[in-house]
């Protein structure tokens, strides 16, 4: 029988030893893509190329196992021959990943026609994509000072003002990348007593690693907002979470990604820390008619012109045009109608009404009463 006294304090994902003599530790790494490439084929088997599976995707033995038994089933369900996309759809759906209550999962897959961005702009999220894919062995080949230290953790923040898509890229990368998406809960992550909010963020990070997910911060900022001058212990205790963040967001083996308006509210330390730093703008006139055709779809009554109208003198995002077009649809489903002009008109007025700006003076009064 041992001497040692082991007894678990802490119970959970991150729980804690504590032992009268010194105990030994190791940590069991995620398998090399070789191995994964195994494990994915005694998954799935021989008949499937496992091969992009086993590079992109940086799951245990024990979570290959469990996704190759959901996609098996869910072949089953569909009636279909078992396919690689049959494991992205599975792990999207959030099969085995159990962060509780400190994030929702983001089920919905986002295709690529539903996202509207400048070129430049889809290739920096392309770009993105090809870190996340290549993150495992990235450092092979590299200088020592590269391999050094190596984490394949990928970091970014995507900036811009509100509704210009931030979020919806966000479920795009990981629609991509065949992963669930989980928005964190700030609500439900920070605490006002000294700790807590470390304590479920430790608690967070450890979960996201074990299930391989990708982790969106809306509104980061409040999280990983500048330090400040110490003038009390409030100041203190603040700083102390901002620095625990700066570490574990840097040894967190996931990907992570960021949103908000402004890159300027972030600490210079945490912004080195970023992989990239992708920004959103304000559409301009061709992106906006782009916008417009594909909340409308084919169902609607308008011509080119008012299409073109509405891009031109309309100065609104993404995320405006969406509560337009919801506005516009209930008008027109009201009367068992297409959308038509006057319909648009009047969510335009509403939506000019929530953002405190005057109607533009090409769109004329016809918004300006109610519904046509």
């Amino acid at each position: 029988r041992p001497r040692d006294r082991l007894e678990v304090t802490q119970p959970g994902i991150d729980g804690s030893v504590e032992a009268s003599a010194a105990v030994a530790q190791w940590r069991v790494p995620v398998p090399p893509a070789a191995e994964r490439a195994l494990l994915w084929r005694a998954a799935l088997g021989d008949g499937l190329q496992v091969d992009t599976l086993a590079s992109t995707h940086r799951h245990s033995a024990g979570r290959i196992a469990e996704l190759g038994q959901a996609a098996r089933s869910a072949a089953a369900r569909a009636g279909t021959k078992l396919h690689p996309d049959h494991v992205g759809q599975a792990a999207r759906t959030g099969v085995g990943a159990d962060l509780g209550a400190l994030a929702e999962l983001l089920p919905d897959d986002i295709p690529d026609d539903a996202l509207v961005l400048t070129a430049q702009l889809r290739d920096a999220l392309e770009g993105l994509l090809a870190r996340c894919r290549v993150r495992d062995t990235l450092a092979e080949g590299l200088g020592i000072s590269a391999c050094a230290r190596y984490k394949p953790g990928v970091r970014a923040l995507l900036v811009g003002p509100s509704g210009t898509g931030k979020t919806l890229a966000a479920s795009w990368i990981a629609t991509r990348l065949g992963l669930p998406l989980y928005r964190v809960d700030l609500a439900s992550v920070t605490s006002k007593y000294i700790g807590e909010t470390e304590k479920n963020l430790a608690e967070l990070f450890a979960r996201a690693e074990h299930a391989e997910v990708v982790l969106l911060f809306d509104e980061a900022d409040s999280l990983f907002g500048k330090r400040t001058d110490v003038k009390d212990a409030n100041d203190r205790f603040a700083n102390q979470q901002t620095n625990y963040l700066l570490q574990r967001i840097e040894s967190y083996e996931g990907i992570t990604l960021l949103t908000s308006n402004s890159r300027a509210r972030f600490d210079s330390a945490f912004t080195r820390r970023l992989d990239a730093i992708i920004e959103f703008p304000a559409p301009g006139p061709e992106e906006r008619r782009a916008l417009w055709l594909a909340h409308l779809g084919v169902g609607h009554g308008l011509d080119a012109a008012v299409l073109n109208r509405l891009a031109g003198a309309c100065d609104l995002a993404g995320g405006h045009i969406r509560n337009v077009v919801f506005c516009a649809a209930a008008l027109a489903r009201q009367r068992n109608g297409s959308v038509c002009e006057a319909d648009l008109l009047f969510g335009v007025a509403a939506e000019y009404r929530k953002l405190g700006k005057p109607l533009p003076a090409l769109l004329g009064s016809g918004g300006d009463g109610g519904p046509p």
